[in-house]
C-alpha cells in the first residue's frame, strides 16, 4: 500500500507540474493530478498508521505474556 501511495504521489506530482507548466504557457489546463497527490498521500499515511497499529499490538501481546 505504501509502495503504490508513493507511485500515485509521484504521477500526481509531474502531473500537476506539467498542469503549472501548461497555465505558465497559456494553455487550458487542469488540476486533476491534485487527487493522485492526495489519494498517494492518504496511501502512504494510511500504511505507516497500520505499521504503527501492528507494533503497539505487538507490544501488548508481549506484555501480557510476561505477566503470566
Amino acid at each position: 500500500m505504501k509502495t503504490t501511495g508513493i507511485v500515485l504521489a509521484v504521477i500526481g506530482g509531474l502531473s500537476t507540474l506539467g498542469a503549472i507548466i501548461g497555465a505558465a504557457n497559456g494553455h487550458q489546463t487542469n488540476f486533476a493530478g491534485l487527487t493522485f497527490v492526495v489519494l498517494g498521500a492518504f496511501l502512504i499515511s494510511r500504511a505507516n498508521k497500520k505499521k504503527e497499529e501492528e507494533e503497539k499490538k505487538r507490544q501488548w501481546e508481549q506484555g501480557n505474556s510476561d505477566n503470566k
